[in-house]
């Protein structure tokens, strides 16, 4: 399994992804799934680096199958989360495209890959997500990782889940400095 940077020609797989019902479910729309343009206007930049939102692919055996993306958090989020603005919080939030790799532990492969990934690269002291509440099979992935819920938020309808960087059960992470 391989986490790379995602890329222009990546944006049709991706138009793919979020149009298919098991991603629209939980991640957009299912009334207005997004157009290629769409999905161009939104991720284009976000491969140009223009926006602070950093996009990945996820490969097994060369074949893309998820997408993921980090970001730290912004001030109103710290706020809205309740964190401490010392403190290097990042976000996270990933899907699985490829219906036919559900269920086969490539989620919870993934998810520690990129916790790992947060906590060297970006020497974070916490990741964040907030899947929503109804998203059994993610939340119990999450909780595998290490993940764990802190409070319900957005009126109950999403968990705000943490993994700090000295509960993380992978590799060791380098202290931040």
């Amino acid at each position: 399994m391989t986490i790379r940077k995602m890329v222009h020609k990546d944006l049709d797989i991706m138009t793919k992804w979020l149009n298919t019902e098991e991603v629209l479910e939980f991640f957009g729309d299912p009334a207005a799934p997004p157009s290629a343009a769409q999905v161009r206007a939104k991720y284009g930049p976000r491969i140009d680096g223009a926006v602070a939102v950093e996009p990945y692919i996820v490969e097994a055996e060369g074949r893309p199958f998820a997408f993921m993306q980090c970001y730290r958090l912004t001030e109103e989020d710290y706020a809205r989360y309740g964190y401490s603005s010392d403190e290097l919080i990042y976000g996270m939030d990933q899907f699985i495209g490829e219906p036919d790799v559900l269920n086969r532990g490539y989620g919870t492969r993934m998810v520690k890959a990129f916790a790992e990934l947060i906590f060297t690269e970006k020497r974070a002291d916490a990741i964040v997500m907030d899947p929503e509440v109804r998203n059994l099979r993610a939340i119990r992935c999450y909780e595998k990782c290490g993940f764990r819920k802190l409070k319900e938020i957005d009126e109950g309808t999403k968990w705000l889940m943490e993994l700090r960087r000295e509960k993380f059960s992978g590799k060791e992470a380098a202290p931040r400095s």
